[in-house]
C-alpha cells in the first residue's frame, strides 16, 4: 500500500513543475512585455493549476504539464500491468512474454516524463525548433565493444547510414527510406578459460567469427489532425507510424578447427506499428511494437551450401523513445552580430524490447528477459541560408556491458514531395 500511494503521489507532485500559466503576460529584457500566442479562451482550471494552461509561442493549445503527467501515469500503469502479468496471474515467466516488453517502456515513459518536466522549467517547452534533428541522409556509425576477458577480442561495428525523405503535400506527414550497411571491423575472438590448457601464456581460440549487418526500413509517419475534437484536451498532437522493416546478418564462423561455417539470421517486422505523442512543441514519445518472424539458415560444419530455414514466429517486438530538442542559438548573440549557423540538439532515451543482435539487460537470475537501453545526444549545425547541414552525435548502449556510439553525417534536401522547396526547416 505504501509504494502505490506513493506512486499515486508522483503525478501531484508533478503539476507544479511546469510552463507558465496560459496567457499571462512574460516579462522580458529592456522592460518588454511578451503575450502568450496560444488561443484564448484558457481552459478550464488554469488560474488554479498551471499544469493545466497551455504553453507559449504556438497557434494552437498544447499542455506539456497535463501531458507529461498522463505520460507519468500510464508509465506507473504499465508498470504494474507488467507486474500483475508475470507475477499475478500465474506463472508467465517467459522470455517472450509480451508483458515484459511492458517493463521498459514503462520505465522509458516515467524518465521521460521527469526528464521532460526539468528541460521545461530549464529550457522551456517551446516554441518549436525550425530545424530539429533527425536522422542524417548520408554518413556513417560506429558502435564499440566492451570485453573484460583476457585474451578475447570484441572488435567495433561500423555501417554506412542512408535516409532519404520523402514530404507529402500537407507538410507534416512524410515517408523515409532507413538503410544501413556494415559489419565487423575484423573477427571476434573466443578463447577457453582453463588455465591448464594455456600454452606459452595465450589461452586457446575455440571460436572466431566475423559478420556483415544489413537493416532495410520504411518509416511513414502520417500525422493526425489536432485537435480532433472541439471539447479537446490539448494535450499534444499525434501522429500514426508504420515501420516495415527486415535486418540481415550473416556470420562466418570458425570452431578452431580452420573450417569456416556460415550461418544467416533474419528479422522480419512487416507489421511494426505505433502511434507518436507530442506532449509539448519539443518533446515527444514514441511507441511502436509488432509481431516478428526470424528465419535461420546454416550449412553443415565445413560446407558452404546453407540449408534454408523457414519464417517462425518469435518473441514480441517493442521499442519506445523519448526525444528532446534543445536550442542552442536560439537567443541573439549578446553583442548583437548575427550568427552564421543555426546549431540544434538532441537528447533520446530508448528501450528496445529483442535481443536479435544479443545485447540486453541481465541482472541476478534475471537473464535474457530485457533488451537494451539507448542514450543519444546528437548536435545539428547548419549554416544561416543554406539547404545542407552537418550533424554528429555520440550514445551509449547499455546491455551485456556498455557499448559507446558516435555517428556523423549531412543532411540534404528532401528527394521528392512538398518539403524540397523549403527544405531548411523540414522534419
Amino acid at each position: 500500500m505504501k509504494a502505490g500511494a506513493a506512486a499515486g503521489l508522483v503525478p501531484i507532485l508533478a503539476l507544479g513543475l511546469v510552463m507558465p500559466a496560459h496567457g499571462r503576460d512574460r516579462a522580458r529584457r529592456g522592460g518588454a512585455v511578451q503575450r502568450s500566442s496560444a488561443a484564448e479562451p484558457r481552459p478550464a482550471g488554469c488560474d488554479r493549476v498551471r499544469a493545466l494552461c497551455c504553453g507559449p509561442g504556438e497557434p494552437t493549445c498544447t499542455r506539456p504539464g497535463a501531458a507529461r503527467v498522463l505520460l507519468l501515469s500510464l508509465g506507473a500503469l504499465a508498470g504494474a500491468t507488467a507486474a500483475t502479468v508475470l507475477f499475478v496471474l500465474g506463472d508467465r515467466l517467459a522470455k517472450g512474454d509480451p508483458a515484459v516488453a511492458l517493463v521498459g517502456t514503462g520505465a522509458v515513459a516515467g524518465a521521460g516524463a521527469l526528464l521532460g518536466v526539468l528541460a521545461g522549467r530549464t529550457i522551456g517547452d517551446g516554441p518549436k525548433l525550425d530545424d530539429r534533428v533527425r536522422r542524417e541522409s548520408l554518413g556513417i556509425g560506429l558502435v564499440t565493444s566492451s570485453n573484460s576477458v583476457q585474451d578475447e577480442r570484441r572488435p567495433p561495428t561500423m555501417s554506412l547510414r542512408v535516409a532519404p525523405t520523402w514530404w507529402f503535400r500537407d507538410g507534416s506527414s512524410r515517408m523515409r527510406l532507413l538503410g544501413e550497411l556494415g559489419g565487423w571491423l575484423g573477427a571476434e575472438r573466443q578463447v577457453d578459460p582453463r588455465p591448464q590448457l594455456a600454452q606459452g601464456g595465450a589461452r586457446p581460440v575455440t571460436l572466431e567469427q566475423r559478420r556483415l549487418a544489413m537493416n532495410l526500413a520504411i518509416d511513414l509517419a502520417v500525422a493526425l489532425p489536432y485537435p480532433a475534437v472541439r471539447r479537446s484536451a490539448h494535450l499534444g498532437p499525434a501522429e500514426l507510424r508504420w515501420r516495415p522493416e527486415v535486418a540481415y546478418r550473416r556470420d562466418w564462423l570458425s570452431l578452431g578447427d580452420g573450417a569456416v561455417t556460415p550461418v544467416e539470421r533474419t528479422m522480419l517486422l512487416p507489421l511494426l506499428v505505433g502511434a507518436r505523442w507530442h506532449l509539448s512543441p519539443r518533446q515527444r514519445f514514441t511507441f511502436m511494437a509488432g509481431p516478428r518472424f526470424d528465419i535461420v539458415s546454416s550449412a553443415a560444419p565445413g560446407a558452404r551450401t546453407l540449408r534454408r530455414g523457414r519464417a517462425q514466429l518469435a518473441p514480441l517486438y517493442a521499442e519506445a523513445w523519448y526525444d528532446l530538442d534543445v536550442p542552442f542559438t536560439e537567443r541573439p548573440r549578446r553583442d548583437g552580430r548575427s550568427r552564421r549557423a543555426g546549431v540544434s540538439g538532441l537528447v533520446s532515451l530508448g528501450y528496445r524490447h529483442t535481443r536479435f543482435d544479443g545485447r540486453g539487460i541481465n541482472f541476478g537470475p534475471v537473464i535474457g528477459f530485457l533488451g537494451a537501453v539507448h542514450v543519444d545526444f546528437t548536435v545539428r549545425v547548419r549554416p544561416v541560408g543554406s539547404r545542407y547541414a552537418f550533424q554528429g552525435g555520440v550514445g551509449a548502449i547499455v546491455g551485456n556491458g556498455v557499448a559507446l556510439t558516435f555517428n556523423a553525417g549531412t543532411v540534404l534536401p528532401p528527394l521528392l514531395g512538398a518539403g524540397r522547396r523549403n527544405s531548411g526547416g523540414r522534419r
